[in-house]
């Protein structure tokens, strides 16, 4: 008998929409089952941000002083790093018309940290994607899509873009084109822009458990979206075990558990974010070369480490890399660990990742 925690997929764009949607639309459920964790006060709340639902649970005798903390922090960095909100720092780069733009540190920061994975992966990672990501519009479209609809008819009502729109749009998707000198950050492509979708949520989530532990907290669970930071151990002192969902599988089917203590677990997959047309799923995971999702016979990657920000983007650019390649890259890096799942259901694991 124990505790886990369902970890769903991570999503990747951002909305200011605030607070307390019902949990059963979370995209983690917790599932209690030790009787020591019931036993133990928690606070638990859980919200809408980053255009994800997400829920903390804070363990001990905690008042509201380390919750609305969190969802302070959480307005906060929505208002500094998304690029639907209007006024954030993210959304003035992208309004510039290739001006230089003063941003702050963190965002700075962020900035440097994305461009330094889009070297490592040589583009995999990008956060030049937004033209892409405004042209395909997964998440919106999934609920469009007719029954019976022919490719032909999809192309035909805008529903899956053209080849012309798909090479427009990648004419402005080349990070080089950021550039970032302390806190000014300039494209040299005016017509490009930036979306920290693929790393900002790793990032709230080290500093939201950063904030925690100044706060005294030693046992938490932090999930955006399908990014799952654990602070501390459970209650008891045991590791929390974190469940990871059987692509295409139903609401609480898991197919492996991890366990972890303090650590970040992070998932992207092509199951929740996608719509079908002729049998061909299209999803949210876009691949900055082709244009077009990206197609390697992936369904997710989970990446293990200490810091949620190295886990986003890993994530996201192992998925595009695919398996051989992304299998390479986690293990030339120092603590971190990586699941693929292939198609087939198949489980590749780097040589350090916890079997369960």
């Amino acid at each position: 008998m124990f505790q886990y925690i369902y970890l769903s997929v991570k999503e990747n764009a951002h909305s200011p929409v605030r607070r307390l949607l019902p949990l059963m639309l979370a995209a983690a459920l917790l599932l209690p089952s030790l009787p020591v964790c019931a036993e133990e006060e928690k606070t638990s709340e859980t919200g809408f941000f980053l255009d994800t639902v997400i829920t903390i649970t804070l363990y001990g005798d905690t008042d509201s002083t380390a919750m609305n903390g969190c969802f302070d922090l959480l307005d906060e960095y929505e208002n500094m790093l998304s690029r639907t909100v209007e006024g954030s720092d993210v959304w003035n780069v992208n309004h510039s018309g290739g001006e230089p733009t003063e941003v702050s540190e963190e965002t700075a920061y962020l900035i440097e940290t994305a461009l330094y994975y889009s070297e490592l992966s040589d583009g995999a990672f990008d956060i030049t994607i937004t033209p892409l990501v405004e042209l395909w519009d997964v998440q919106s479209k999934a609920s469009q899509v007719s029954e019976g609809e022919t490719t032909e008819e999809a192309l035909a009502s805008g529903l899956i873009p053209s080849d012309e729109e798909i090479e427009e749009a990648l004419l402005h998707i080349d990070y080089t084109t950021v550039s970032c000198e302390g806190t000014t950050v300039t494209l040299s492509d005016p017509d490009a822009e930036i979306d920290l979708g693929g790393i900002a949520k790793g990032y709230i989530a080290d500093c939201l458990e950063e904030y925690l532990l100044s706060a005294g907290i030693e046992s938490a669970l932090i999930n955006l979206g399908g990014n799952v930071q654990t602070v501390g151990t459970k209650p008891d002192g045991s590791s929390w075990k974190i469940g990871i969902q059987k692509p295409f599988g139903g609401s609480s089917d898991i197919i492996t558990v991890v366990e972890c203590t303090g650590e970040s677990v992070v998932t992207s997959g092509t199951y929740e974010r996608y719509f079908e047309v002729d049998g061909i799923i299209y999803h949210h995971i876009l691949d900055p070369n082709t244009g077009y999702p990206a197609d390697n016979g992936l369904v997710s990657v989970t990446i293990l480490a200490d810091s949620s920000t190295i886990c986003d983007a890993l994530s996201t650019t192992c998925f595009v890399l695919g398996l051989e390649d992304g299998l390479d890259l986690i293990e030339s890096i120092d603590g971190v660990e990586a699941l693929f799942i292939t198609e087939d259901e198949t489980m590749y694991r780097t040589s350090g990742f916890p079997e369960d």
